[in-house]
C-alpha cells in the first residue's frame, strides 16, 4: 500500500509538471497564413475564375514545389533573419526552455526551429498553395507571411526568366552561326562565279547542248544534201567542196564543244554544273536553318513574356487574436490519457511480477 501511494505521487507529480508547462511555460504562438496561387501573366481564358479552382497542371504543381522548396530554404531563413531578428528572438526569453535556441545551437538547429514554425501546405487538386507562420507576436507572424509571399513571388519569376533567357542566350548563338554559315556559303559562290566568270553554269550549259543540238541538226542536213548533190554532180565540183568544208567545220566545232563537256583532262563545263550546284544548294540550305533560328529566337522571345508568373493572393495574411499552439485543453487530455494508460501499464507489469514470486 505504501508503494502504490508513492507511485501515485509520482505520477501525479510528472503530470502536474508536465500541465504546469504546458499551460504556463510553452510558448503561445500565433498563426498568420495566406492562400496563393501561381497563374501564368499570359494567361487570359475567358473561364478565369472557375481556372483558379481547376488548376492543377503539371506545371502549376512544379512551381509551386518550388516556392516550397525555397521558403524552407537557408536562403530564406537568412533573409527573413537580417528583417526580423528571428535568431536572436529564438534565443531570447520569449521562447521556451524546449524549443529554444542555445550558444551550442548549430544552423541545423535553426533551420529545423524555423522550419516547424513555417506552416505550407499544397492542394494538388486545386493547385492552391497555403502559407502560413507561427511567432510568439501575431504583428511579427502577418508581416513574415508577407515577406515570404512577396519573396516567393520574386523567386518564382527569378526562376522562369532564367530558363528563358538560358534559351535566348542558345538560340541567339545559333542565330549567329547559321548567319555566319550562310554569309560564308553566299561568298564561296560569289568567289566561284568571279573565279569562273560564270553567273550560272546551268544556263551556259544549256546553252551548250542546245548548240551542239542545232549544229548536230545542220550536219545531218547538209550530209543529205551532199549525198543528194553526188548524184548527179562530180566531187570536184564548187558546191560539193563547200558542203564538204561546212561539214569539216561543223564537226570540228561540235568535237571543241563536247570536249568542253565531257574531258575529264580539262576542266569541263559539266563539273563547273556539278560545283556550281553544291554550292548553291548549300546556300539554299544555309539560309534555311537562319530562316528556322530567327523563327525559334521570335518564339522564345514571346514565351520569354508569356512565361511571367505572379503568386496571385487568393486570401491575404490575417492579424490572429487568439493563439494557435499549443491547444492546452487537447495536450492536457492527451497528458491524462498518456499519463493513465503508463500508469496501468506499470500497475499491470507490477502484478505479473507479485503472481510470478507468490
Amino acid at each position: 500500500m505504501h508503494y502504490t501511494r508513492i507511485k501515485q505521487a509520482i505520477f501525479l507529480t510528472l503530470f502536474l509538471l508536465i500541465a504546469t508547462f504546458i499551460l504556463f511555460i510553452k510558448s503561445e504562438l500565433y498563426e498568420s497564413n495566406a492562400s496563393v496561387i501561381v497563374k501564368n501573366l499570359d494567361n487570359q481564358k475567358s473561364d478565369f475564375g472557375l481556372s483558379l479552382f481547376v488548376s492543377g497542371t503539371s506545371n502549376t504543381m512544379q512551381d509551386s514545389k518550388i516556392v516550397e522548396t525555397y521558403l524552407n530554404s537557408y536562403d530564406e531563413l537568412q533573409k527573413l533573419d537580417k528583417m526580423f531578428h528571428l535568431k536572436e528572438h529564438y534565443s531570447s526569453d520569449h521562447i521556451d526552455i524546449a524549443d529554444r535556441l542555445y550558444k551550442w545551437s548549430t544552423k541545423e538547429d535553426f533551420l529545423a526551429l524555423y522550419r516547424s514554425r513555417l506552416q505550407i501546405f499544397y492542394d494538388e487538386i486545386s493547385g492552391i498553395l497555403n502559407i502560413g507562420f507561427l511567432h510568439t507576436d501575431p504583428q511579427t507572424a502577418k508581416a513574415i507571411v508577407e515577406q515570404l509571399i512577396q519573396d516567393a513571388n520574386q523567386k518564382i519569376n527569378l526562376y522562369n526568366r532564367d530558363i528563358s533567357q538560358r534559351q535566348l542566350s542558345f538560340i541567339t548563338k545559333q542565330v549567329e552561326t547559321n548567319k555566319a554559315k550562310l554569309e560564308a556559303s553566299i561568298q564561296a559562290l560569289e568567289k566561284f562565279q568571279s573565279t569562273h566568270t560564270l553567273l550560272d553554269p546551268t544556263q551556259d550549259a544549256q546553252t551548250q547542248y542546245s548548240i551542239v543540238a542545232n549544229l548536230e541538226a545542220s550536219l545531218v542536213e547538209k550530209r543529205a544534201k551532199l549525198n543528194e548533190l553526188r548524184n548527179y554532180m562530180n566531187e570536184k565540183n564548187f558546191e560539193i567542196i563547200r558542203l564538204k568544208h561546212e561539214i569539216e567545220e561543223i564537226e570540228k566545232t561540235l568535237k571543241r564543244i563536247k570536249h568542253s563537256l565531257t574531258d575529264p583532262k580539262v576542266q569541263a563545263l559539266n563539273s563547273y554544273i556539278f560545283e556550281y550546284e553544291r554550292l548553291k544548294n548549300l546556300v539554299e540550305f544555309n539560309k534555311e536553318l537562319y530562316k528556322q533560328s530567327l523563327l525559334q529566337l521570335e518564339t522564345i522571345k514571346a514565351e520569354l513574356h508569356k512565361n511571367a508568373k505572379m503568386l496571385l493572393v487568393l486570401t491575404k495574411p490575417y492579424l490572429s487574436e487568439g493563439y494557435s499552439y499549443p491547444q492546452k485543453g487537447k495536450a492536457l487530455l492527451t497528458l491524462l490519457l498518456l499519463m493513465s494508460l503508463l500508469y496501468g501499464i506499470v500497475s499491470l507489469i507490477e502484478a505479473i511480477i507479485r503472481e510470478h514470486f507468490d
